[in-house]
């Protein structure tokens, strides 16, 4: 497998970038003060692991196979009474449990203690181990997805979180309506990034599993990279030494293929975030990097890496607690873009946006779109569509990022209005579209 891009350098000369601005006597001005601004951004995306979520419906097999990924039993697969939170295995030395609440301080428990930790009833569990998969990427288990009271949630975290996806869906009745209904509101730009895990593999039989994946395949299509058939529980089976031949039971589980294309997808999705870093670097941080003083190297040479290097990432942050029930927010009106120093960029992305929008405007005038939860979901689809031409634009600047950041507020807003029953929420969607392409189509100077 291809080790995980590395980016120490990059983080190296961003915090001594950052110490050099907070140092006494340096003096800062708009220049070096919009520097700051970017490197600060630029850090967190690096010390960032890539967020996979594990999404699907109930007994679809979730959490068994973030526990299987793990290698440890962390998270609960019994069927439970209560609704299950939104739970993240992240890489800590230290072993350690975390609920989470959206308007109050955290608690937390020592080992792995989810029942613990879910007998408080957090909006979110965040769980540390010491397992060198989640060095390199968080593990997030979306369960409960068809339940009215945590969807709102889960979509949130999914919104908000997840870089990648993996969709669980049972080989026993794979892809059934409620799953393509889910999956619709799932942001297009990370339906871009998505697995589709066929579970309970083993539940088929050899001449039912292959016409059953090959259906599989031809009814999603081109909706997810690929389509691979896993059995958990043969997986666990051998993880553990329960089989007679374990070697011979992971090879036949497709847990060794689906680990390797998880990984890779999670590669590509790192590589992505760096290449856009150093651009930006290279672009704002340049002309000032000269300016920082050379620090001596006293460190040891470095032992030479091995052929196949160990999966390793930089320190992952804290997670900041997600509400189970996202509060009723009113958008706050958007302001315009300010051009400081170049204007947004014409682009394929503004055109989309524009096509979009008059798509929209068409769908409504012929009736297509009726109601207001078709507009709020083409709306909230609009929106993320056009964070994802930003994410593949080349350029970098202080005005994209301003953009970047005004979309995932009204994408985050246009998710909470979908579950609330307010009739004023598609008039309020309507002005916010309206907000935005004004921002887009008429920019002022900073000075404005």
């Amino acid at each position: 497998m291809v080790a995980f891009p590395r980016a120490e350098e990059e983080i190296e000369v961003l915090r001594r970038f950052l110490s050099h601005l907070d140092a006494p006597g340096v003096q800062g001005d708009s220049v070096s003060e919009n520097a700051r601004a970017q490197a600060e951004s630029y850090l967190a995306r690096l010390e960032a692991p890539v967020r996979i979520a594990v999404v699907g419906l109930a007994r679809a097999g979730k959490s068994s196979l973030v526990n299987l990924l793990v290698g440890e039993a962390v998270i609960p697969t019994k069927a439970r009474q209560s609704v299950m939170p939104a739970v993240i295995l992240r890489h800590s030395d230290a072993y350690r449990t975390t609920a989470g609440w959206w308007d109050r301080e955290e608690k937390v428990f020592d080992g792995v203690a989810m029942d613990a930790a879910l007998s408080e009833a957090p909006d979110i569990v965040t769980v540390g181990i010491d397992c060198e998969v989640l060095r390199d990427v968080w593990l997030m288990d979306l369960s409960d997805l068809e339940d009215s009271g945590a969807q709102a949630n889960a979509l949130f975290v999914l919104n908000r979180l997840a870089d990648m996806i993996v969709w669980c869906t049972n080989a026993e009745d794979p892809w059934t309506s409620e799953e393509r209904h889910l999956w619709g509101m799932v942001p297009k730009t990370v339906q871009r990034r998505a697995i589709l895990a066929m579970t309970h593999s083993d539940h088929l039989s050899a001449g039912t599993l292959t016409p059953t994946l090959e259906r599989l395949e031809a009814t999603v299509g081109a909706a997810f990279r690929k389509v691979l058939p896993l059995s958990t529980t043969e997986a666990w089976r051998a993880l553990q030494g329960d089989a007679t031949q374990p070697e011979r039971v992971w090879a036949a589980s497709g847990i060794e293929p689906f680990m390797i294309a998880m990984m890779e997808l999670a590669i590509e999705c790192r590589k992505t975030e760096l290449e856009k870093v150093r651009k930006g670097m290279e672009q704002h941080l340049g002309p000032l990097l000269p300016q920082l003083p050379q620090v001596e190297d006293t460190a040891p040479a470095p032992e030479p890496r091995p052929a196949e290097p160990r999966i390793v990432s930089p320190r992952v942050p804290e997670v900041a607690p997600v509400p189970s029930s996202p509060p009723r927010v009113a958008p706050e009106p958007v302001a315009p873009v300010h051009a400081a120093s170049e204007a947004l960029p014409v682009s394929p992305s503004l055109a989309a946006w524009k096509r979009r929008m008059a798509g929209l405007v068409d769908s409504l005038r012929t009736g297509i779109v009726e109601e207001d939860g078709a507009f709020l979901a083409a709306a909230q689809d609009a929106v993320s569509l056009f964070l994802g031409d930003l994410a593949a634009m080349d350029a970098a600047s202080a005005e994209i990022a301003w953009i970047q950041n005004e979309f995932e507020r009204a994408q985050d807003l246009l998710i909470l209005m979908q579950y609330e029953v307010d009739p004023a929420n598609a008039e309020t969607a309507a002005l916010l579209l309206a907000q935005l392409t004004d921002a887009l189509a008429h920019p002022v100077s900073a000075a404005a």
